[in-house]
């Protein structure tokens, strides 16, 4: 069986179900599917349809993975996320959901679940399915809200167990030290051009007065760069909208463009799979919109005191006892026989550590978004939106989306907007008790309270997870944070006057950390005491902070952390019982903070910084040379950080070479703007997974890169058509225009309805 044998059917007519009237999609020479429908239903029914044609086998995989169903598609290793995804209920959740949505966003849900279905019914069997004899049911409007619940729960669930262990072993101040610091002249979103004062940590009270008897054990461990410039600093005098989200560099990517138009409405964007949209990025004709996660804190894990009862657990709370519900999952596992698990429910939320039956104390995981969200009713209103303003109103509907939108329209107006349902209390970063009723939320903070701004004066507004806004600001919205690539996009606007769309490019394309220029130059600094100590601080004197992948100077630093890191981060936190798992970006900001202050917390092996960096010079030095040569000018970045695109079946020796892609040097890293984040073995599985630049002058011009390819079918010409224009920092079209879409078209086909 070839995959080519498997392909979609793009080109001719097929009879459906469901369809108001016929509809055509004409698809482009980059991949991209044009609908135009003549109702509002039928773009959505054409959506789902195009979706399951060229991405069926994504779908189907993040919507088992939402219901807690993945190890029954794919195999037992995937059972142990099955069990945590069904513990937080992201199907249970939209279960509920469904029963909450308008007729509005019933329509949209349905019609994207009946295209999804007739494309199930007409199209060839998926090679994926082929390949591991799976059949795909039915699609349900609740699949695709159990998915926006995933794709938008963020971990800092998992986060607040990792840090009520640290705390308990190694205090309040090993606990500061994970969560990121906001240095005196950093970068925020709102005000524009502002900068961080600095003042005292904001949540080192809180983290003080939370932590009580801190105990439990800890769960393991993207972001995005946007920015809007406004028309009276741009060359075309309208506004300029560019963006670029990092996530897992997966295959099928992460996003799938279309393009729709109905009476109601034209959007063109990026999708995510699964549900309608475009959401997170795109343009109406009229407005357009980019941005970057706002990481916003929506989990609380809560301490539960449990004693047993006449029918089950009950858990204490203000001086009475309640009892447990008990749920009894059954858990498919491909090729191995079905496993049982009960999952407890308190008052607070799904108990996620420990067991109720035989433990006097349990830790149950708060969710904001466990009440129903009415994220498909903002999407309507964003799509339909006419203005700025008119996009502000929609995007302060979002309940879900916790993000830092950036947005234009035609008339000049740039703006800013934080968006998602966030509760309303204290910033509890450790498990709290749950049985005093001492910390309880006090419902959500009102959306029109949000961060804001429109029209800055200094002409543009940027977001790349940095911190929000200043510290006056009433309510807590995230611990999370991060200055680098903000600092950095800041000081290239800066030294821009007036921006041309091939200045984003420049800004997009940039490779440069300040965190690695930064870690350099303290590295330099430092009396070496070997010969070839000081001959790798002789590359880095001076070193700008270039990731590119020739470098040699990037391959050194990257070394010399690796040592440096043995000796301090990772030293430090191994004192904590089966220590928690840390990502290396967080090391190296932690790294970064130690070398930078001084701070003496993260000396284990050594007495000063001077003596751990020296140390750590002359083992990297001879770890170099193993193994990259003894002539650093044979050294190169690229060799230690290359992107590797893999399949989820590409683990299968014979599939591999169908699904997978061969491994690619890349430049950038964690920290650069050209975002390339590679874990400890130096494989970049986080980047840049799209790029966008609107100008407002004219939509129908605008540039986009969509990695690897539009297609996730195997043996498309899209599959991975895009690899070289995202690794050089090149775009194609996404057209609006029909004439410009008929020029480039390569097939053609047309829906049209079964006779009823």
């Amino acid at each position: 069986m070839k995959p080519e044998e498997c392909l979609a059917v793009h080109s001719g007519k097929t009879r459906v179900d469901g369809l108001d009237g016929p509809v055509t999609i004409v698809r482009d020479r980059w991949g991209i599917p044009h609908i135009r429908a003549g109702t509002t239903h039928d773009a959505f029914f054409a959506q789902g349809f195009c979706m399951a044609q060229d991405r069926a086998w994504q779908i189907e995989l993040i919507r088992q993975m939402a219901h807690g169903r993945a190890a029954g598609l794919l195999n037992r290793g995937l059972l142990g996320l099955d069990i945590q995804n069904r513990k937080l209920g992201f199907g249970r959740l939209a279960e509920t959901e469904w029963a909450h949505q308008g007729a509005e966003a019933r329509t949209v849900l349905e019609a994207y679940a009946a295209g999804v279905n007739a494309a199930i019914r007409t199209q060839p069997v998926p090679f994926e399915f082929r390949a591991i004899g799976h059949e795909m049911q039915p699609w349900s409007p609740v699949d695709s809200l159990a998915i926006i619940k995933l794709v938008n729960s963020g971990q800092q669930w998992a986060s607040k167990l990792k840090f009520g262990q640290v705390a308990a072993t190694l205090g309040a101040e090993a606990l500061n030290a994970l969560i990121p610091e906001v240095p005196p002249g950093a970068a925020l979103i709102v005000p524009s051009g502002a900068r961080w004062a600095g003042e005292q940590h904001p949540f080192r009270e809180d983290i003080a007065r939370a932590m009580g008897e801190p105990d439990g054990p800890v769960a393991s461990g993207g972001g995005s760069n946007c920015w809007v410039i406004h028309g009276s600093r741009t060359e075309s005098g309208a506004p300029l909208v560019a963006g670029d989200p990092h996530l897992q560099m997966t295959l099928p990517g992460q996003w799938y463009v279309v393009h729709m138009e109905c009476p109601e409405f034209t959007a063109a964007g990026p999708c995510n799979p699964g549900y309608p949209g475009p959401v997170f990025y795109g343009h109406n004709t009229k407005v357009a919109w980019t941005m970057t996660h706002a990481q916003g804190d929506r989990w609380d894990l809560y301490r539960e005191r449990i004693r047993p009862g006449a029918d089950g657990p009950e858990a204490l709370f203000r001086g009475e006892w309640a009892p447990l519900t008990r749920l009894d999952e059954r858990f498919e596992v491909r090729g191995g026989e079905a496993v049982s698990a009960p999952v407890w429910l308190t008052r607070h939320g799904p108990v996620i550590f420990g067991d109720p039956t035989c433990d006097e104390e349990v830790i149950a995981a708060r969710w904001g978004l466990a009440e129903p969200a009415h994220d498909t009713e903002a999407m309507l209103a964003m799509l339909r939106a006419s203005s700025a303003a008119e996009a502000r109103a929609a995007l302060r509907r979002y309940d879900s989306v916790s993000g830092n939108y950036c947005f234009a329209d035609t008339k000049g107006d740039i703006g800013y907007q934080y968006t998602g349902r966030i509760p309303k209390r204290p910033a509890w970063l450790v498990p709290v008790p749950g049985w005093t009723g001492e910390h309880e939320w006090d419902g959500s903070v009102a959306k029109a309270d949000l961060p804001a701004e429109d029209n800055p004066a200094n002409g543009y507004l940027l977001t790349a997870n940095n911190r929000t806004t200043k510290p006056d600001y009433p309510h807590y919205l995230t611990y999370m944070a991060t200055r680098f690539r903000a600092d950095r996009l800041r000081e290239l606007i800066e030294a821009t006057g007036r921006f041309s769309v091939d200045d984003m490019r420049r800004l997009q394309g940039d490779q440069v950390s300040i965190q690695a220029r930064e870690q350099a130059a303290k590295v330099a600094a430092v009396p070496a005491t070997t010969e070839r100590g000081r001959g790798l601080q002789s590359l880095l004197a001076g070193w700008d902070g270039h990731l590119a992948v020739e470098s040699a100077a990037a391959l050194a630093l990257e070394v010399v952390s690796e040592a440096l890191l043995t000796r301090t981060v990772r030293a430090y936190f191994g004192k904590v019982p089966q220590a928690p798992e840390t990502t290396l970006l967080e090391e190296r900001r932690m790294l970064h903070a130690g070398l930078t202050s001084g701070s003496s917390l993260l000396l284990v092996e050594d007495a000063t910084w001077d003596e751990a960096v020296d140390r750590a010079l002359d083992e990297a030095a001879g770890t170099l040379e193993a193994l990259y040569g003894k002539d650093p000018a044979g050294w190169r970045w690229g060799a230690a950080h290359a992107i590797h695109w893999r399949h989820n079946l590409g683990r299968d020796e014979a599939l591999a070479p169908i699904l997978n892609l061969a491994p690619m040097p890349v430049g950038g890293d964690g920290n650069s703007p050209f975002n390339t984040y590679a874990e400890r073995d130096g494989k970049v599985a986080v980047g840049v997974s799209y790029r966008q630049v609107f100008d407002l002058a004219d939509l129908n011009a605008a540039r986009i890169c969509v990695p690897p390819g539009n297609s996730g079918q195997p043996g498309s010409p899209h599959y991975a058509d895009n690899v070289d224009r995202w690794r050089q920092v090149e775009y194609h079209p996404l057209f609006i225009n029909w004439d410009d879409i008929e020029a480039n078209a390569e097939a053609r086909l047309v829906l049209s309805a079964s006779p009823r």
